[in-house]
């Protein structure tokens, strides 16, 4: 009898004993699983970047979009600018200016007008980085003024790290279909809300 109970009380031990260590083992294993899952990182601890524009298309049917390229200024183009403006530089200058645009990065806003519309329909902002260091928007019209009607980059804005342009929203014909030009119908509710970020 003696030794039944020595059995049942081994066997009871070995019971209790796999019980305490698996449960010890499973909680364990989920607490590690628990903490794997868990980052350090919060979403206020990462800030997304900035858009460097900022604008509002309130109440205009529109779809926006964005592209990037390179400098798209040769030398060449912009002596051409500068004559058809009237606009005096030494000789060599503009092949300095570009050189200072050297690897930027151009920034395009494309507003296109999804509303029936007699023209394009299309106004453009473009965001080059202020590499060449202007402090004046006549500094920067200086050098990259258009003249010519129906332009897409005009010179409008600045700060320390960008310059902005717009473009022209054609000849102002009218084909008389009474349909909205949505490109001034753009141009009027954004570009007053253009900011530099």
């Amino acid at each position: 009898m003696e030794r039944k109970n020595n059995v049942w009380a081994i066997t009871l031990a070995v019971i209790i004993t796999a019980v305490v260590v698996g449960g010890g083992v499973y909680w364990w294993q989920q607490s590690k699983v628990a903490q794997e899952g868990v980052t350090t990182d919060t979403a206020a601890d990462k800030e997304e970047p900035k858009e460097p524009l900022s604008y509002s298309t309130n109440g205009v049917p529109v779809s926006v979009s964005k592209e990037t390229t390179s400098f798209p200024y040769s030398a060449y183009q912009l002596v051409s600018m500068a004559e058809e403006c009237g606009s005096q530089h030494s000789a060599g200058y503009f092949d300095q200016l570009v050189t200072k645009f050297s690897g930027a990065t151009t920034m395009k806003y494309i507003f296109r007008y999804t509303g029936v519309s007699q023209d394009s329909g299309t106004f453009m902002v473009t965001l080059l980085p202020n590499q060449a260091g202007y402090a004046s928007l006549n500094q920067f019209k200086k050098d990259f003024d258009t003249c010519a009607a129906g332009g897409d980059a005009y010179p409008t804005m600045l700060n320390d790290n960008w310059l902005l342009f717009v473009s022209a929203c054609g000849t102002g014909f009218d084909d008389g279909s009474g349909r909205p030009h949505g490109c001034q119908e753009i141009s009027d509710v954004v570009e007053p809300t253009l900011e530099l970020n």
